[in-house]
């Protein structure tokens, strides 16, 4: 997963101004780390149901949730770092969503808390 990391200097012509308010970047951050670690954790956990086709399933649908999630992640990142523009983010986040409905991804099932 990419890190959002600060750049020193100033923004790029045509790109957004880096985040002003470091606590959304750090959440950000965080919540990459956190579904990076959460697809660790369903990969690890698959090898050990081998062989239970009803967990195995559960497991691959839930590791397919999660990297959907990292893809979008993985887009806003760049936006929050400054390194794409608003317009750039906003045309590729549309076609992420377009190519995930076209093979049945989104929506994607709701998590409960």
């Amino acid at each position: 997963m990419a890190k959002c990391a600060a750049k020193s200097g100033g923004a790029q012509q045509g790109t957004r101004p880096l985040a002003r308010n470091t606590r959304d970047v750090q959440a950000h951050q965080r919540l990459v780390d956190r579904v990076g670690q959460e697809q660790d954790d369903v990969l690890c956990t698959i090898q050990l149901v081998r062989g239970d086709d009803d967990l195995e399933a559960r497991l691959f649908e839930q590791l397919v949730v999660l990297l959907v999630e990292g893809m979008f992640l993985d887009l806003r990142t760049g936006y929050l770092t400054g390194d794409v523009s608003r317009a750039k983010y906003v045309d590729d986040l549309a076609a992420l969503a377009e190519q995930c409905r076209d093979v049945g991804l989104l929506p994607l099932p709701s998590r409960e808390f």
